[in-house]
């Protein structure tokens, strides 16, 4: 009986996430009588706020809420993979589990790394940080994060399969 040596991939940060989010939520809900009223909402290139809505917990928590529905959509879309890559087999379903698990890693890893972007920008938020350097940093950390992983799964897909031995 032959056994796939490759690794599956890593399970999805989701749960974890989640947790996160839900703590940054937690650290909110403590903060939230001392925020000054009206609350900052969105803030300009240079980190300084230039929009402001009554404090209320909508006005507090909707980034927060948002975060948990992108992480939510990315979790659905993760495990909708393997049906939408069968679909597109097109008679190779070698490549497909290839485009499959590439795609999987993705989404693992972008999970969380989102999950932290958006707890750390409310932290910073609710505690008055006023600064492109607590804006600008995560974000493109970010997108570099994204682009990499992007490029390693495209490698990984690209790479031409080993002949047999």
């Amino acid at each position: 009986m032959e056994t796939d040596p490759s690794p599956t991939p890593r399970r999805t940060w989701f749960a974890p996430a989640m947790a996160l989010l839900l703590a940054t939520a937690a650290v909110g809900a403590v903060l939230y009588p001392g925020m000054a009223d009206p609350v900052p909402v969105h803030w300009n290139g240079a980190g300084e706020p230039d929009r402001f809505a009554g404090k209320s917990l909508p006005a507090v928590f909707s980034p927060l809420i948002i975060g948990a529905g992108v992480v939510g959509f990315l979790r659905l879309l993760h495990g909708a993979l393997p049906a939408m890559a069968a679909k597109g087999a097109q008679g190779d379903p070698a490549r497909a589990e290839l485009e499959v698990r590439a795609g999987k890693e993705v989404l693992a890893a972008l999970i969380p790394a989102l999950a932290v972007l958006f707890s750390w920008l409310c932290l910073t938020g609710w505690l008055g940080f006023t600064s492109a350097w607590t804006i600008w940093p995560p974000v493109v950390l970010l997108l570099v994060f994204a682009l990499w992983l992007v490029v390693r799964a495209v490698r990984t897909v690209s790479v031409p399969p080993a002949g047999p031995r």
